[in-house]
């Protein structure tokens, strides 16, 4: 049960929300409505479109003073974000995507949390997936989790010097963050060279730096429809790219001296390659699944599976090529 909330006076932290938007018509008012319904409401939501083309910003343009609305030519969530950074004016900076929700007092928990420990630069929390209907539809949020918590109960796993658990697994959902000004500051904005990913190559960069919170309860619900999955791989293995970069700058030990399990690092490592692989081989391309079981197989040479792939995507790649192709 909540108990405590930080207090809305004008000494009160001032929170920039950052809201990409890309074609979010259906949805952005909703999520709208969480930012503005929150109960610390010393905040501004800064509302980036990236190049929408079904009236998503005109929806929302005038419907609060405290939303800024900008616009940009289609380039990804990386660089919408980084454009709503530049504008932020904000003692914490938090991130919400157009189709998603958050609690009523995610907030105010994760301010209350922050300013009572200044050891960490940032705080996170649980989210829970929200399916549409098979009509396309959707029935009310499932039910928060950890209310019974105390507010200030946290994942012990997952807080802390997350370095070597981010290695493992993207642990933080950025819908569920909230970051002190200075964290942005130091580490800079996000990749916008990595159209999917972003959010991981930037929280490995935060957690070199910074201690991180994750707060025991559910803080978001991320909305699942037909729009927001990739029905078409991307050919750029950006997770992995993302974890291969971190990896060359930091390697395996976290800044408090923790150590990442070798193998298991490496078994990670293997199974971005071959499910990257394996993706692209159902309803991608050849030349690019033969590329990443070429990287599974240099991982785990053994691994009888990937050679096989490896074999018959480079086959059909060749094949695809045609022989004008081949004679370059």
């Amino acid at each position: 049960m909540i108990t405590a909330t930080h207090p809305q006076a004008r000494t009160a932290p001032f929170v920039s929300v950052i809201m990409p938007a890309y074609n979010a018509a259906p949805y952005i008012r909703d999520s709208v409505a969480t930012v503005l319904g929150q109960d610390h409401r010393h905040l501004e939501l800064i509302i980036v479109d990236d190049g929408s083309s079904d009236g998503t910003p005109e929806l929302v343009e005038g419907l609060d003073p405290r939303i800024t609305v900008l616009r940009q030519k289609n380039a990804g969530p990386a660089a919408a974000r980084n454009l709503g950074l530049k504008a932020a004016k904000g003692e914490f900076i938090a991130f919400l995507d157009a189709d998603d929700l958050w609690t009523p007092h995610k907030l105010s928990l994760q301010l209350a949390f922050l300013l009572g420990h200044p050891e960490y630069g940032m705080a996170y929390g649980g989210f829970l997936r929200w399916l549409a209907k098979p009509d396309g539809s959707f029935d009310a949020p499932p039910p928060a989790q950890g209310t019974d918590a105390p507010n200030d109960a946290l994942i012990q796993a997952h807080s802390g010097w997350i370095y070597v658990p981010l290695l493992f697994d993207n642990i933080v959902h950025i819908i569920t963050a909230l970051l002190r000004r200075e964290v942005v500051e130091a580490v800079g904005g996000f990749n916008p060279s990595l159209p999917t990913g972003e959010d991981y190559d930037f929280w490995l960069r935060v957690s070199r730096r910074f201690r991180a919170a994750k707060l025991a309860r559910t803080l978001a619900f991320y909305r699942i429809h037909k729009a927001s999955i990739t029905h078409k791989p991307r050919a750029e293995n950006n997770e992995y790219h993302a974890l291969r970069s971190a990896l060359d700058a930091w390697g395996a030990t976290g800044p408090d001296g923790s150590q990442a399990d070798v193998r298991a690092l490496r078994q990670r490592l293997f199974m971005l390659n071959f499910s990257h692989g394996y993706q692209h081989v159902r309803a991608g391309s050849a030349r690019v699944a033969a590329g990443a079981f070429w990287c599974a197989v240099r991982i785990r040479p053994t691994h009888l599976k990937s050679w096989a792939y490896l074999a018959a995507s480079g086959l059909k790649s060749l094949v695809a090529s045609g022989p004008a192709e081949r004679q370059r």
